[in-house]
C-alpha cells in the first residue's frame, strides 16, 4: 500500500530537491568556466569556504564520530572527496560537456565502489546486481563514444571525470570500512579542504576573482558554496533521518536526470539518440542496482 505519512513526503522533497542541485553541479561549473571567466581555483574557493561555515553544525553534532575517527583517517577521506576530487570535476569540464560531467562520475562511482568492496570488503555483488552495475557501464561507454564524435576532446575530460569518480567511490568505502556516519564526514572533508583552498585562492586569483563582475562573484558563491556544498548536504541529511538511508541512496537516480535537462535548459547542449541510449541505460541499471539487487558477504 502506498505510504502517505507526511514524514515519508516531506523527506522525498527534501531528498529530491537536494538531488536536483547535485545534479546543477557540473552546469554550473562547465558555465563559470568556459562563459564568465572564471578559474578552477575560484570554484573552490566558493565551494569550501562558505560551504564549510555552513557545514560545521553537522560536524559539531558528530564530533563524538569525528574524535574516534581521527586526523589520519579524515585526512584519507579529504585526499579521496576533498578538494583533489573537485579539482579533477572541474578541470574536466574545460573539455567535456555538462552532459557528460552530469552522467559519468555519479554512474561510474557505485561500479567502482561496488568492485573495490568486493575486493577490501568481501561484498560480493549477487548476480543481478552484477548484471545491473554491468548496464550502467555500458551506459557510460555509450556517453563517452558519443563524445568523440559530437565533442571533440571531450575524452580528455571523461577520463577526468571516471578518475572522479573512481576517487569518490574509495570515500565511500572507507566511510563503510570505519563505520562513519557518510554526511558528517563529507561535511569534516569541506572543512578540512578550505584551509588548503584559501591560501593558494588569496596569493593566485583573489585580485582577478574579486575584479569580476560583483552579481557574477555573488552567483558563484551562492550556487558553489551556499546551494551545492551546503544547502544540499543539510537537506540531504534531514532527508537521511526521516527516510533512512537505503531508501534516501534511491533518490541518487535523480541527479543525472537533473544533470542532464538543466545542460539542455540552461547551456543548450544538445543530448541525442547516442547519448540519450547511454543516459537511459545507466540510469535503468542505477535504479536496479539499489532497488532490486543486492550484495552477499564473500
Amino acid at each position: 500500500m502506498l505510504n502517505l505519512n507526511p514524514k515519508i513526503l516531506l523527506g522525498l522533497l527534501l531528498g529530491s530537491i537536494a538531488s536536483v542541485i547535485w545534479g546543477g553541479h557540473a552546469v554550473v561549473a562547465r558555465l563559470a568556466l568556459v562563459g564568465q571567466g572564471f578559474e578552477v581555483l575560484d570554484i573552490l574557493f566558493c565551494r569550501y569556504i562558505p560551504a564549510s561555515l555552513l557545514l560545521l553544525p553537522l560536524v559539531w553534532r558528530d564530533r563524538a564520530a569525528m574524535r574516534h575517527l581521527g586526523w589520519r583517517r579524515i585526512l584519507a577521506l579529504f585526499c579521496c572527496a576533498g578538494a583533489g576530487n573537485l579539482i579533477l570535476f572541474a578541470m574536466a569540464l574545460r573539455f567535456a560537456p555538462a552532459t557528460h560531467g552530469a552522467t559519468i562520475a555519479p554512474m561510474i562511482s557505485p561500479v567502482a565502489g561496488a568492485l573495490l568492496a568486493w575486493w577490501l570488503l568481501g561484498e560480493r555483488p549477487t548476480a543481478g546486481r552484477a548484471a545491473a552495475l554491468g548496464v550502467m557501464l555500458a551506459g557510460v561507454l555509450i556517453i563517452g563514444w558519443d563524445g568523440l564524435g559530437a565533442h571533440p576532446g571531450a575524452w580528455r575530460g571523461d577520463l577526468m571525470l571516471v578518475g572522479a569518480g573512481i576517487t569518490w567511490s574509495v570515500f565511500t568505502i572507507l566511510i563503510r570500512h570505519w563505520q562513519v556516519p557518510a554526511i558528517p564526514a563529507t561535511a569534516a572533508v569541506t572543512m578540512v579542504s578550505a584551509p588548503f583552498v584559501l591560501p593558494l585562492f588569496l596569493y593566485y586569483r583573489a585580485e582577478a576573482f574579486f575584479a569580476l563582475p560583483t552579481e557574477l562573484v555573488i552567483w558563484m558563491i551562492i550556487a558553489q558554496g551556499v546551494l551545492l556544498g551546503g544547502v544540499a548536504m543539510l537537506l540531504f541529511a534531514r532527508s537521511v533521518e526521516m527516510l533512512g538511508a537505503t531508501r534516501a541512496s534511491t533518490l541518487s537516480v535523480i541527479v543525472p536526470v537533473a544533470g542532464l535537462i538543466l545542460s539542455a535548459v540552461v547551456l543548450a547542449e544538445p543530448i541525442g539518440l547516442v547519448k540519450a541510449l547511454g543516459a537511459t541505460l545507466s540510469l535503468a541499471g542505477m535504479l536496479a542496482a539499489i532497488l532490486f539487487t543486492g550484495r552477499r558477504v564473500a
